[in-house]
């Protein structure tokens, strides 16, 4: 529900195109700050149809500022991956969606100011450490994990300014999730990296240093990720528990998909992925 709903809302507020962008992550970003701000429990769920599935309806999240916002940032990361794909590749695909979506782009740009400047820096930090072909993992990771870190805190919203605690606990997840998917990022990515020549950070570790970095050292780190995650998330949905009716099943079915990211599903990723990197470091 909260999936279609961020497409939706894409649709909706930032154009139909930019729907063809649309990412997971957002999905959970909008069901973690419905969780997070107590919107669970308010939310409009619509059953439509959709440009994807015309002759099947199904439910989605509608009328919610958590969503509103998951779409907007959406749009920011796409805008900003076609641009950079844009000037590394001169794929004109990429200059062709670019130009396509720009319209949505300044619509999100407009309303969430703090979160596009956020996206905006990481991605020119992040363009600069690959054209310096940075050593270091967590210097290369560092804007995406402070990007994510932004976008989870809502910056934007005045939605948790009157709870400092609920904001440093969304930004410890969202710079672990950002460190974290960086990292894995890489993980997949390097043996097309290898054959392509491109840059990534897992074949210029090892490059400099005098002791060899394993793939037991890389997969340590995405697992103390994982558990910084965790340990931030279990505080976190103590203090929704205490402050809003959890009884609901929109609350247990929603905190049952977030609990099987953080628990499950991550931490399958890095088992199954990282292990096999040292054929390739």
């Amino acid at each position: 529900m909260y999936y279609c709903g961020v497409c939706k809302s894409i649709g909706r507020n930032f154009g139909q195109l930019s729907r063809f962008g649309l990412v997971y992550e957002t999905a959970i970003l909008a069901l973690l700050l419905s969780l997070t701000s107590g919107n669970f429990n308010t939310s409009v769920i619509k059953r439509s149809t959709c440009i994807a599935h015309p002759f099947k309806k199904s439910m989605s999240i509608n009328d919610c500022n958590c969503v509103d916002y998951a779409a907007a940032v959406n749009v920011l990361l796409l805008y900003f991956k076609l641009q950079d794909s844009w000037q590394d590749d001169r794929s004109i695909a990429s200059l062709s969606a670019k130009i396509a979506i720009k319209r949505g782009f300044k619509k999100a740009a407009v309303m969430y100011p703090i979160a596009a400047d956020s996206v905006f820096f990481s991605i020119n930090e992040l363009t600069k450490l690959e054209k310096n072909q940075c050593d270091s993992i967590d210097k290369a990771c560092e804007p995406f994990a402070q990007m994510l870190s932004n976008i989870f805190k809502w910056l934007d919203s005045d939605v948790f300014s009157s709870n400092p605690l609920k904001l440093d606990l969304l930004g410890k997840i969202g710079y672990n999730v950002g460190k974290w998917i960086y990292l894995i990022d890489a993980v997949f990515d390097i043996e097309r990296d290898k054959k392509d020549k491109n840059y990534n950070v897992l074949l210029n570790i090892n490059e400099n240093d005098i002791i060899k970095t394993t793939s037991e050292d890389i997969k340590f780190i995405l697992q103390l990720c994982l558990a910084n995650c965790a340990q931030a998330y279990e505080e976190l949905i103590k203090i929704i528990e205490n402050e809003y009716d959890t009884s609901s099943i929109r609350y247990i079915n929603a905190k049952g998909v977030t609990d099987n990211l953080f628990y499950v599903g991550m931490r399958h990723i890095t088992e199954t992925k990282a292990g096999k990197l040292h054929e390739s470091i």
